[in-house]
């Protein structure tokens, strides 16, 4: 079904080049604030990035809560400002957001803001078509052999696995930047961009696409920021700036943070099976004296890939399987290698990021 691609192709185009790169961004991006810093910090690295596109991703928080990692996140999504039960509904509201992102930098997005697919790629494992994927299609097949465009991906990866199905030759033309599911030595690899839609998830490993991922947990999750950061390094300073900094600040209060810190990154959902320690061990300590509330900033975590190799500690792998439940497949090396990223720079990623965000 896909073109077969050699393994000396895949690791040509995984070695990240010099120079300006095309590129398209496909994103869920009224989800998370991550998105909003990331889709801005892109469009402001015009010496590096040349962006074609961008794609609003569905989401949706109805969740399957069969799998075990997911029943705690559903106890801290409802609280989220951008909650919705409808990946239609998700995808327009991320549609709009670009929009609004777009204005705020003061860019045209005319002919470069596409609606994506307004469901999953479900078990059925049939492309949604959308504008989004189409357009992938069209840019894709438009590059020259040597150059390909690069597909930032920072959400539920339908619009991308979908375009892959409709199109199976532009895997030939693209690359992948895809911030979804966990480090693959984990027992499983829930995470909130892989769980909406595993069998899009499995296209992406299963099609021999040139592709990059970057694991939450330990990895994106080392790109956190606090109140006091922003006010000293954003807010005030640029109209982009200050929307997304009051956007993390509101949420670094309330019910909202309470729950994020307990039920997401203490023992529940992401880490759950990842500690060793008897329960009657954990049990035994309360809980902490307090809490220095900061947060993740996932997405800018493909951005700060593609701009610059010295921002990530990245190595080639073997492409892993993944079953319904999303734990992962036993490892086989011989299936074709992907690039992981192990490790960020933080200072090195969100230094950059201040300095482009920092004024109109």
């Amino acid at each position: 079904m896909f073109p077969e691609l050699s393994e000396e192709f895949i690791e040509k185009r995984l070695a990240l080049p010099a120079g300006k790169l095309k590129c398209v961004i496909d994103t869920d991006t009224y989800n998370e604030v991550d998105d909003q810093f990331a889709v801005a910090w892109a469009l402001r690295s015009p010496e590096r990035l040349d962006v074609l596109a961008c794609y609003a991703a569905p989401y949706s928080h109805d969740l399957d809560p069969n799998i075990p990692e997911v029943a705690p996140l559903l106890q801290v999504v409802k609280y989220f400002p951008s909650y919705c039960l409808s990946p239609k509904q998700g995808m327009e509201n991320s549609y709009n957001e670009l929009l609004n992102l777009y204005s705020l930098l003061g860019e045209d997005p005319e002919g470069k803001v596409f609606r994506g697919s307004e469901k999953y790629i479900g078990k059925e494992g049939k492309p949604v078509d959308s504008d989004a994927a189409r357009d992938l299609i069209k840019k894709a097949m438009a590059m020259p052999d040597d150059e390909p465009l690069y597909v930032i991906a920072i959400g539920a990866i339908t619009n991308v696995a979908s375009a892959i199905l409709m199109e199976p030759e532009i895997i030939k033309k693209i690359v992948v930047v895809w911030l979804g599911g966990q480090p693959f030595h984990f027992k499983h690899g829930a995470e909130f961009n892989l769980v909406q839609d595993i069998p899009a998830v499995r296209v992406l490993y299963d099609c021999k696409v040139p592709l990059v991922v970057v694991p939450c947990m330990s990895v994106a999750s080392s790109l956190t920021v606090t109140p006091s950061e922003l006010n000293q390094y954003l807010n005030g300073k640029s109209k982009i700036g200050s929307y997304l900094s009051d956007i993390v600040i509101s949420q670094l209060g309330g019910d909202a943070a309470s729950a994020y810190m307990t039920s997401m990154f203490l023992q529940g959902s992401y880490l759950m099976g990842e500690n060793d320690q008897p329960e009657e061990t954990i049990k035994a300590f309360g809980p902490p004296a307090g809490t220095s509330n900061s947060r993740i900033i996932w997405d800018i975590s493909t951005v700060g890939y593609v701009l610059n190799p010295n921002f990530a500690l990245t190595k080639l792998v073997p492409s892993p399987t993944i079953n319904d439940d999303s734990s992962w497949g036993p490892v086989d090396d011989s299936r074709h290698r992907i690039r992981v990223c192990t490790y960020l720079f933080r200072d090195l990623i969100f230094g950059d990021m201040f300095s482009k965000l920092d004024h109109d």
